[in-house]
């Protein structure tokens, strides 16, 4: 608008034929509305309008002058005011020359003079629609918005006036004729209020003689999104949206590709329905598909094609237009299998140089054009026309990779160095600045030469860190994007079990940046209970630290790398010049837990080889391990035979690689051993009266059992003792003189006979106050169901999950409640053959397993919120723990556990598979002899015990060769025990508990003894005393 106005009165100043009558704003006006190529040709045309209106005017004898626009009488249809806007009063219909308004513009005289060029005391009339109020020091003044101006200004005697401190200051300001420029005379500094948003200590220059208060420019402008100024013109708004638009955009000159060379053969025209819109989404439409034709993105189309388009908004509520070819093209479209770069490649090759430049290509995918026969499968309807592309479109199946084809072929046939193309993200790199340079020069020749446009907002030039794909990328060392890690850093603590499944997904997707990531995790992983307790907090803090401090440095040739494996976890460390530059690890799964120490170590040199094979392939590498078989099975310099074929699978594996492979002792190997080593069973780490408080606090026997069967490091004094210390036990499990047990009737079969009862009310932070028990008579195993209520709806719908998952029982014994008397839950189990029993009134004795199961139950609970420091309120959280409790202690009455009487095998826990205690230290054992030359020889012979499993052990024969032979065939070697040193205090215990080793050890010795003690005594067999009775037969209850 300055420029406008400026230029007109250079014009007006050299051309002496402008009339008094007539000005040059008012000129403008009859013609504001005319389409001109530029403002030459604008000034052109209005300067010859002005001489001939200027002629007829002063002709003498002249006719009747018409109302509207001056000149002489003419139809209204040919005036040319009939569309122009009056400059005095804004009406349509009639130049400002001829207005009658009682206003007169004062930008109307014949002598209109420069406006930056000469002293005005306002801002003229002309201006006046970009003319705002603002405060200055709270203090009301006029500033102009002027997009020409590359900075602010504030008038001299303005600030003078407003007793504004100016700093000197030297310069000049061009005005838009290159011969004219105005002097700086100093700069302030002031406080802007401008309809309620302040600027503080805001920079503008001083210039003489402004024409308004203040002129706000570019460097004002540039603080905001945008600036809206209504100028009440007619025609709709222009707008240009550098995030949606590709104005002046022209097409790159490389060769179309061939975006549709994957379709099958099933491929047919398809045109989709048409789709309602909003007005609003109506009227966007309409205005993007004007732009896009206006910019030779699109084109008219009679295609039989019809895809239909769709309105987004992004984030900032900025709409997009998206054509929806999902029913259309990309049906029929098969995916082009062109290869992206690999992400971790890249940024490694990246990070190999010290200066970097980033470019965004602009509107990438338009600047591809399309080739003429592949664009009517790209038609789309909009607001009841059909169109298609000239270059290619977003939301096609192959765009991207078609994309990412021409920008690599584009790369290597003009053998451009140091270029690394991601889709529309470019990088160039070089070692230093003048290596940037030239090969930044070099790229930007071949850009221009076949006419690519960047968006120069998003492009950085000649900088030494940069931020790539997620990454930070600085002087050659890699780092997590601090702004992608921000939701990690500020993630809480989780407080659900879904919480902890989303921080364990995000930990994970970083994992290569954290060392032994694997038993870092595990606490979390491990997580049953909330809120978390201290070690798993702790971990959680860990990982997020260990994020926030990661490094890691760029691959070069040179890879070493170690490996190392535990009982339960694979590690692995890529070394650069001694330092660790990328990590790897993992939990074995639960098939591998049981393999041989020489099977997990060669597992973890496979994983690791596996996880970095895009470093490894083509390069000669070395491989550091701590088993020494390993290091000469996988020596590809020595063929020794192996049997394994999962040895010689993975050695096969190997082959196609260059590689050495060294044996290092474990204390040497450090980095990789450290990252393997995961957390042993967390029982075995802690302190006996840590277990004792995990288990629910058990007595002496149930303890002692755990203990045993777990091989565990702790005596019988030691459990005595601990349990005589425990002050909980001593406040929730008083010593109470037992009653005679009553007789019940047998179960013969797991799931048989169930006993059920209610517990409660209880107080509770949620609605269920209620437990309903459910017992099984013959292994004792318990269920236990938190309910809101006793209804016997409550019953019914606890019952059917138990009949899904163990089928039907053949008796249920209750009490008499109501819930269990009901007709409902009669009906409910006759329909499903299970007969019912109750107790007798006033005789909960007769229910007496059941309520003894209660008590059991609710004392676990108890014990379990005391050692947590819970309220009595939160047993819920800890019934699935205090089940577990009871179900994998043993039950003295049937002289095993609940879950191995129900199941028939061993509960499994966090201290894996136990072994006899004689078979955990090397020693000497016995073996069993398989060949004999007469069958008085001895039945077994001494060996060395080595090491041994659960199931197999490794032993030296008296010869001196070492073989695996089968645990089954082992048993424990005599040795001479005084009665003296024998502990009966277990024994004087009125409860029994069995503490013999396994059956093969029995029936091992068993065998020895009567080989060798043929004429001792056999020593009297105990009998049970306890009378058999026959089964009591219960019928149906009518």
């Amino acid at each position: 608008m300055f420029d406008q106005a400026r230029t007109l009165d250079l014009a007006q100043r050299s051309n002496e034929v402008y009339v008094q009558p007539f000005s040059v704003t008012a000129a403008i006006g009859q013609k504001s509305d005319e389409s001109v190529p530029d403002s030459t040709t604008k000034l052109q045309f209005v300067t010859e309008e002005d001489k001939i209106t200027a002629a007829a005017a002063q002709r003498p004898g002249s006719k009747q002058k018409c109302f509207f626009c001056g000149n002489n009488a003419h139809a209204r249809r040919f005036c040319p005011a009939k569309d122009a806007s009056c400059h005095n009063c804004s009406k349509k219909g009639h130049f400002s020359k001829v207005c009658k308004s009682n206003t007169t513009s004062t930008g109307t005289s014949a002598s209109c003079t420069p406006i930056l060029a000469t002293v005005t005391a306002a801002s003229p009339q002309c201006l006046k629609k970009a003319v705002i109020n603002v405060r200055v020091n709270e203090r009301p003044c006029k500033a102009l918005i002027d997009t020409g101006s590359s900075e602010s200004f504030i008038d001299r005697q303005f600030a003078k006036l407003m007793s504004v401190n100016i700093n000197d200051a030297t310069g000049s300001v061009s005005m838009a004729s290159s011969a004219l420029s105005s002097p700086i005379v100093g700069i302030c500094k002031v406080n802007l209020n401008i309809d309620g948003h302040f600027y503080r200590n805001m920079q503008l220059s001083v210039l003489n003689k402004l024409c308004c208060d203040i002129i706000l420019g570019q460097d004002f402008m540039k603080r905001h999104d945008s600036i809206k100024i209504s100028f009440g013109g007619s025609r709709p708004a222009v707008e240009n949206n550098d995030s949606n638009t590709v104005c002046g955009l022209a097409a790159s000159s490389v060769d179309p590709p061939e975006l549709f060379a994957t379709l099958t053969s099933e491929c047919r025209p398809i045109a989709t329905k048409s789709r309602k819109y909003s007005a609003v989404d109506r009227e966007f439409i309409e205005k993007e598909t004007t732009r896009l034709l206006t910019e030779g993105i699109i084109e008219p189309s009679m295609s039989p094609w019809r895809a239909q388009v769709l309105v987004t908004s992004n984030e900032r509520h900025k709409k997009r237009l998206v054509i929806d070819y999902s029913q259309t093209i990309n049906r029929f479209t098969e995916l082009d299998a062109y290869p992206f770069p690999n992400i971790n490649q890249m940024v490694s090759d990246i990070a190999k140089y010290k200066v970097y430049s980033t470019l965004d290509l602009r509107s990438a995918y338009h600047q591809i054009p399309l080739r003429e026969h592949e664009k009517k499968y790209t038609a789309f309807e909009a607001n009841g026309s059909l169109y298609q592309f000239r270059r290619v479109p977003f939301g096609v199946t192959n765009g991207v990779a078609c994309f990412q084809r021409v920008i690599d072929r584009l790369v290597a046939e003009n053998k451009l160095e140091a270029v690394f193309v991601y889709i529309d993200n470019i990088t160039i790199g070089g070692m230093d600045q003048t290596e940037h340079d030239e090969n930044l020069r070099r790229f930007l020749d071949v850009a221009d030469k076949h006419q690519l446009t960047f968006n120069e907002d998003k492009c950085v030039y000649s900088v030494e860190s940069v931020d790539l794909l997620g990454y930070t990328i600085s002087q050659g060392v890699l780092r997590p994007d601090p702004d992608r890690m921000k939701p990690l850093r500020e993630l809480p603590v989780p407080h659900s079990p879904k919480s902890v499944k989303r921080a364990m997904g995000m930990f994970s997707y970083y994992s290569q940046w954290i060392p032994r990531f694997s038993d870092k995790i595990k606490p979390l992983a491990n997580a049953t209970s909330f809120p978390l307790d201290s070690i798993a907090v702790k971990a959680f803090d860990d990982l997020k630290s260990d994020l926030e401090n990661a490094s890691i440095s760029a691959i070069d040739e040179a890879i070493p790398f170690e490996t190392d494996a535990s009982d339960s976890a694979v590690a692995g460390s890529l070394n650069q010049g001694g330092r660790p530059v990328a990590f790897f690890s993992r939990t074995l799964n639960a098939h591998e837990l049981g393999h041989s120490s020489v099977e997990k170590e060669a597992c973890a040199i496979i994983d690791a080889v596996r996880k970095w094979r895009h470093l490894l392939s083509g390069k000669h590498f070395t491989l550091v391990t701590d088993q020494e078989a390993v290091s000469y099975m996988f020596d590809s310099k020595k063929h020794g035979k192996v049997k394994n074929d999962k040895i010689i699978r993975w050695r096969t594996e190997l082959s196609c690689y260059s590689y050495d492979i060294k044996y290092r002792p474990g204390q040497d190997n450090a980095s990789a051993d450290c990252f393997s080593r995961a957390y042993c069973s967390s029982i075995s780490s802690d302190s006996l009266s840590e277990l004792h408080s995990a288990l629910c606090h058990p007595g002496i026997n149930r303890l002692l059992h755990f203990v045993r069967s777990k091989n565990l490091p702790f005596s019988v004094d030691d459990v005595k003792r601990t349990i005589k210390q425990c002050e909980i036990c001593a406040k929730v499990k008083p010593q109470y003189a037992k009653p005679n047990a009553s007789p019940l009737v047998k179960a013969t079969q797991p799931f048989e006979r169930l006993s059920i009862d209610f517990k409660g009310p209880l107080p509770s932070v949620s609605t269920k106050k209620y437990i309903l028990t459910v017992v099984d008579e013959y292994s004792r195993f318990p269920f236990a169901f938190p309910c809101s209520d006793m209804t016997s709806a409550t019953v019914i719908q606890c019952l059917r999950q138990l009949f899904a998952l163990f089928g039907m029982p053949a008796y249920i014994h209750s009490d008499r409640g109501q819930s269990f008397m009901s007709a409902e839950l009669k009906t409910f189990l006759q329909s499903h053959g299970v007969a019912t029993s109750r107790t007798t009134p006033y005789s909960p004795q007769s229910n007496g397993q059941c309520e003894r199961y209660n008590g059991i139950i609710w004392k676990a609970v108890t014990l379990a919120l005391e050692s947590l420091g819970l309220k009595e309120t939160q047993w819920e959280s800890v019934l699935p723990d205090a089940l577990h409790s009871v179900r994998s202690l043993l039950c003295t009455s049937i002289n095993c556990t609940p879950h191995e009487r129900f199941f028939n095998f061993t509960r499994r826990s966090s201290s894996g598979q136990s072994i006899p205690s004689w078979l955990a230290n090397p020693g000497p054992i016995l073996m069993k002899k398989h060949v004999r030359a007469t069958k008085y020889d001895p039945l077994v012979e001494e060996v060395d015990l080595l090491e041994a499993n659960p199931t197999y052990a490794h032993v030296r024969l008296p010869d001196g060769r070492e073989t695996t032979v089968s645990v089954r065939h082992l048993a424990p070697r005599g040795q001479s025990i005084s009665n003296d040193n024998l502990d009966h205090s277990v024994l004087n215990d009125h409860t029994t508990m069995d503490i013999s080793e396994t059956d093969v050890e029995n029936t091992t010795q068993e065998a020895t003894n009567n080989t060798d003690n043929t004429m001792e005594t056999s020593p009297v067999i105990r009998r049970s005393t306890r009378e058999v009775k026959k089964p009591s037969r219960f019928g149906f209850d009518d």
